[in-house]
């Protein structure tokens, strides 16, 4: 039987949080922006929260992008004062695509850190967990995200845990899902095996099973890694680099299809580029909370 131990850390922490109305949240900028609110003009920064009554100032070369909380976009790309007032109605009706889940996404996560939510919620927020089976059965336990990882290169781990304390030694098995050939097997003490390690066991266009088993348990089936070649996520990583309408520095670049990359189960992909999102842009938190987020998820030291 195979079981459940955490939320994958596809979605980390994308619950519903609280939301107010016609607030507009900084995803991108590039050059001088400034916002005038209450008499009071200070420069912009990703996440700040620009408020109903304000107004944006960008200089010459400036480039701004702004979510709102349906998910929409919206871009200023000339010198100029913008009262926020002038997108009260972009944000109107729904928006299904790709595009609109991410920036719900950046909308929650963004407006979950501002000054605004947590002055509004100072006691934080609780994010419940999904609940453990097999507390009273010696059972393997996997995280959701592992019944598909699409790889090709890159460091990232396959890894379980027990539901009691267990010290002995795993068997891991690796089997070709169409040829029904076992590939690789070993037998050691850690509770995780690292792709990269496993690649020259891999064949591009296959898929492969695995699975771990102790004396104490049962056989259990941790999931499906689907192995690419390098050439076909390469393309694909470009195709996700430069499909965005509106402006993008390229930090928020980066970050974008790291999310859009753990959505489709590039796990090594991903982690590689939430590191070059947060490499590219240190000076904002929030590339690097995320980055630790995932890390912390996925058991990556």
């Amino acid at each position: 039987m195979r079981l459940v131990f955490l939320y994958g850390c596809l979605h980390f922490f994308s619950a519903a949080f609280p939301q107010k109305g016609n607030e507009l949240l900084v995803y991108s900028l590039k050059g001088n922006v400034t916002v005038v609110e209450n008499n009071k003009e200070s420069k912009l920064k990703i996440g700040k929260v620009i408020k109903p009554g304000s107004t944006i100032k960008t200089q010459r070369d400036a480039k701004l992008t702004m979510v709102c909380k349906e998910g929409k976009p919206l871009s200023i790309t000339r010198q100029g004062d913008f009262p926020v007032e002038l997108w009260k109605d972009s944000c109107a009706g729904s928006h299904a695509s790709v595009t609109s889940k991410y920036f719900q996404y950046i909308w929650d996560q963004l407006y979950s850190r501002s000054d605004d939510y947590k002055r509004d919620h100072p006691e934080g927020t609780s994010i419940s967990e999904a609940p453990v089976r097999g507390q009273d059965e010696k059972e393997i336990l996997f995280n959701d995200w592992m019944d598909t990882v699409n790889y090709a290169t890159g460091f990232f781990p396959l890894l379980w845990t027990t539901s009691f304390e267990y010290n002995g030694r795993y068997d891991f098995m690796l089997t070709d899902i169409k040829t029904k050939k076992q590939v690789y097997r070993d037998s050691s003490t850690a509770n995780t095996r690292a792709l990269d390690k496993l690649k020259k066991y891999l064949k591009p266009g296959n898929s492969y099973s695995w699975s771990v088993t102790t004396k104490e348990t049962g056989l259990a089936d941790g999931g499906v890694v689907n192995c690419l070649s390098v050439k076909t996520v390469s393309q694909q990583i470009l195709s996700l680099r430069k499909n965005m309408e509106v402006p993008e520095e390229l930090a928020a670049q980066y970050f974008r299809v790291a999310y859009l990359l753990q959505e489709d189960r590039y796990m090594a992909d991903a982690y590689f580029y939430f590191r070059k999102a947060a490499a590219t842009d240190p000076s904002t938190p929030f590339y690097t909370e995320i980055l630790q987020e995932f890390k912390a998820k996925c058991s990556i030291d």
